[in-house]
């Protein structure tokens, strides 16, 4: 298993995304740090893991607060004397036009989306440059790259985290440090669900919508995120990976961007 005795930090990994790429490092035989707002949803993933004879441990995390990543970051350094692969994975959004945004609810996306990324690899940075090797994955979003109403400080959030990510690849590639990031596409999860649930989002549409014709899983995610932290990618780094289905690809004008081909019409061209 490559991440054999590697630590592995994942914020925001008591639930969803998060949650998957916080399994899918144990199971490879990392020992995983589970950061959460949500201290019990924290504490159950790393007991989950455990139970399945892997290595974790909790600590409840706001990683928007200076103080808050100090502490965690200081746990690890006692816990662990070492950190290999940081996953900056905390984002949120509020949907609402631009001109019934307030001031707090844009400085609390930017601080969620993008200073906790910064704070967070503003501590990593401290251990993976004096190793001389390590790698950071931020998870970014399709929306960083293009336009959608109601969702500004978001999509704006994260195309800062696209370029965070470019950025920092570019200071600490001499260094041994690679920093990558994930775009999700529509992922399914307990959010998206609500989503669908609530008329926000049309489930169906969105399908229609992608080439593959389906939506994302977490794990999809959590395989993306492996691989650029492996061995396998070594020489990547200032990437933004899209993990979309094609979503993002597709600019053609139909409600469906691919179809199914008949054999029969072209298996004798």
């Amino acid at each position: 298993m490559e991440f054999s005795d590697r630590v592995v930090l994942v914020t925001g990994s008591g639930n969803g995304i998060g949650k998957a790429i916080a399994f899918a490092f144990a199971k490879e035989g990392a020992s995983v740090v589970i950061s959460d707002i949500d201290g019990g949803a924290a504490e159950a993933v790393a007991r989950e893991i455990e139970a399945m004879g892997g290595k974790a441990m909790s600590m409840r995390t706001d990683v928007s607060s200076v103080a808050d990543v100090d502490r965690l970051f200081a746990e690890i350094r006692r816990t662990y004397s070492r950190l290999d692969v940081l996953v900056n994975n905390v984002g949120t959004t509020i949907r609402k036009p631009t001109v019934s945004f307030t001031e707090e609810e844009w400085d609390f996306i930017y601080d969620t989306n993008v200073k906790s990324m910064f704070l967070c690899a503003r501590a990593a940075g401290k251990l993976l440059l004096k190793q001389r090797e390590g790698a950071v994955v931020n998870i970014s979003s399709i929306l960083g790259t293009g336009g959608v109403s109601r969702r500004l400080p978001y999509a704006s959030s994260k195309a800062a985290v696209d370029s965070f990510t470019r950025t920092l690849a570019c200071e600490w590639a001499f260094d041994g440090i690679r920093v990558n990031a994930v775009a999700p596409g529509y992922i399914r999860t307990d959010g998206l669900n609500q989503a669908f649930t609530a008329g926000i989002l049309k489930e169906d549409d969105m399908v229609r919508r992608t080439p593959q014709a389906r939506l994302g899983t977490p794990q999809n995610i959590a395989d993306a995120v492996l691989f650029l932290c492996s061995s396998k990618a070594e020489y990547i780094t200032g990437t933004v990976l899209y993990v979309d289905g094609g979503y993002s690809a597709y600019q053609g004008p139909e409600l469906v961007p691919s179809f199914h081909h008949d054999p029969a019409v072209w298996s004798g061209v």
